[in-house]
């Protein structure tokens, strides 16, 4: 090679590199100017989608009010102390942030006077799992912490005061089966639907009215956006929409009516349904033993939930539309229906009464063997004569019973705006056949005229029953969302025993009450009249037996406004255990109008 190369040679070398570097900078520039300028926004719709989550808002619960405006179920605020843990975050491995979270906690643990309430893996499980969201590291902070963290929360940094919602049954044990309770709930469909990343915590019905109307009582919840960077730490966050609170429900129920119900069945077994029988409205309903819906909202400590459901009494179980109980003698007015619809003549058909009823070598007896000599229908429906009544079911068959107990709602669900209602059971020969693989019998046919034997009913559908004797035939929906004082509420169906036929045996009823020797003389009020029947069915409970006390009842008899009726789980006999008890119930109900004139108003 030549070392003397000409000098113009190595500048035209020099140039090239020139304008090869210069054409790479051009390249790289118009790259950058793509990536930035051009390509700028299709970059930045990327970057807010991976880092900006959609968070669920609950709605503030709408109330529940009785039918005078009482408060049953309302909010109230839970101060908590929540960790937001992006603003303890140390570099390195999660247990960095993780043991500064704990230092964080025994400081505010000494500062407010409370024991820590957040163990570790709570700590590790939320940065898996929300780490976006605020950890609730204390609830249900009283006044005195409350003032101390706010004296002294800006030295802990990540520490707020957080208002959680929470329900609140202000009455306490009151209608705690009608009401129901909440539990902290999942995300709704509508959440879902949006694709919402996150939830804090709301309230979702789990039994009664709480779950029956959910929907209407959640409201819309809300959406919040927040941004997180690769790691998932919060940085920002805005509103996107509000929630819309849920709406107040006005219900039936008079609390006043249902304290006094719930009043007489405390300590014992048993249930009670008060229903006006022009529209259907239940204005009291109760169940026995009971619960406090307090200790079961938002989640009952486990302890406390496996003792209710330990309890062999079943608190949890509503009775009143759950439970399916042999009706005993109240069954005897829709028997007698049953038979006045053949025809006028067994009004006035008279049977000897010597205190049993042979059927073949069974024999049915009269309540305590009681002979009540010649007895036709009226005296039969005033002194409970099971003789009179199997006389009847054996003469006109079992068809006539069956046909008038399923027109006055027996045997299927009334449909009551509750969760958990039982059919109960009206039988038939089918049925029998089906279950027990045996024909029907004059004696299947007997049973059921007297209330025993397969039939089963609840304390609703007794009282929708009740109902449709009392208002002439209109078998209605019960209800407890109220509509409105002048709705004549929702006609089920119309029975087609003749009105003749209703008028006697509402009439008979009365005598059951003020009548000399009926069955039902401890439910009388003065000044009130009332139609009534009592009942006393037979069961067994490890061998040994029992009785269930039943009557109905409706008042003013002659315009009637009230059916009340009750059941008792081992009572001595309807007359007995249920009627003063039911006399309580309709004094309260009646007290003011027989206090301002000495008679209740029949209008």
């Amino acid at each position: 090679m030549d070392l003397h190369e000409p000098k113009h040679f190595n500048n035209w070398r020099l140039a090239l590199l020139g304008v090869v570097f210069l054409a790479g900078l051009v390249l790289l520039g118009v790259r950058l100017y793509h990536l930035q300028v051009v390509q700028s926004w299709d970059y930045e719709q990327r970057q807010t989608k991976q880092s900006v989550r959609r968070v669920l808002l609950p709605s503030p619960r709408g109330r529940i009010l009785d039918r005078r405006g009482r408060l049953l179920a309302d909010n109230q605020p839970n101060y908590c102390v929540a960790l937001y843990l992006e603003e303890l975050r140390r570099p390195g491995r999660w247990s960095n942030t993780v043991n500064a979270a704990e230092i964080e906690l025994d400081r505010l643990s000494e500062t407010l006077q409370i024991p820590r309430a957040c163990p570790r893996h709570r700590i590790e499980e939320h940065i898996r799992k929300n780490l976006p969201l605020p950890l609730i590291v204390w609830a249900h902070l009283d006044d005195a912490a409350l003032a101390r963290l706010v004296e002294c929360r800006t030295n802990f940094p990540g520490v707020y005061i957080f208002v959680q919602p929470e329900r609140l049954y202000p009455q306490g044990r009151l209608a705690a089966h009608v009401l129901g309770y909440v539990g902290r709930g999942d995300l709704a469909e509508a959440a879902r639907a949006e694709d919402f990343h996150y939830q804090l915590p709301g309230l979702k019905g789990r039994a009664g009215l709480e779950k029956e109307y959910d929907d209407l009582l959640c409201g819309l919840p809300g959406g919040q956006l927040i941004r997180v960077d690769a790691v998932g730490y919060r940085h920002d966050e805005w509103t996107a929409r509000q929630p819309v609170p849920g709406r107040d429900l006005t219900l039936t129920l008079d609390s006043g009516i249902q304290a006094s119900l719930e009043n007489v069945l405390a300590g014992v077994r048993g249930a009670g349904v008060v229903l006006d029988p022009r529209n259907g409205d239940i204005l009291a309903m109760a169940s026995a033993p009971t619960f406090d819906p307090n200790a079961l909202s938002p989640a009952p400590a486990p302890e406390l939930w496996q003792a209710l459901l330990d309890d062999s009494a079943r608190p949890l179980l509503n009775r009143a539309l759950a439970g399916v109980y042999p009706p005993g003698s109240t069954m005897k007015p829709f028997v007698a229906l049953a038979a006045l619809t053949l025809g006028d003549q067994p009004a006035i058909t008279t049977h000897v009464c010597d205190g049993s009823f042979h059927l073949g070598n069974r024999l049915i007896q009269c309540a305590n063997g009681e002979r009540h000599g010649v007895v036709d229908m009226r005296k039969a429906i005033e002194v409970s004569c099971n003789v009179y009544f199997c006389s009847v079911a054996r003469d006109m068959g079992y068809e006539p019973i069956w046909t008038i107990a399923q027109q006055a709602g027996m045997g299927r669900r009334t449909g009551i705006d509750l969760p958990g209602e039982a059919a109960g059971l009206l039988p038939t020969a089918a049925w029998k056949q089906a279950r027990q693989h045996e024909e029907w019998s004059v004696g299947d046919t007997c049973n059921v005229a007297i209330g025993q034997g397969d039939l089963l009913v609840s304390p609703l559908q007794m009282a929708v029953a009740t109902a449709a004797l009392a208002n002439g035939g209109r078998v209605l929906q019960p209800r407890l969302l109220r509509r409105g004082d002048s709705d004549e509420g929702e006609v089920i169906s119309r029975a087609s025993w003749p009105a003749s036929a209703n008028v006697f045996v509402c009439s008979a009823m009365r005598d059951v009450v003020s009548g000399e020797e009926g069955t039902g003389h401890r439910v009388r009020v003065s000044g009130l009249t009332i139609a009534a029947k009592t009942g006393t069915a037979q069961y067994r409970v490890d061998g040994q037996p029992k009785k269930y006390g039943w009557m109905i009842s409706f008042a003013p008899a002659e315009a009637p406004r009230v059916v009340a009726v009750m059941v008792v789980e081992e009572a001595q006999t309807g007359g007995l255990t249920v009627g003063p008890r039911l006399q309580r119930v309709l004094l309260t109900i009646f007290a003011d109008e027989i206090a301002a004139g000495g008679k209740a108003d029949a209008t």
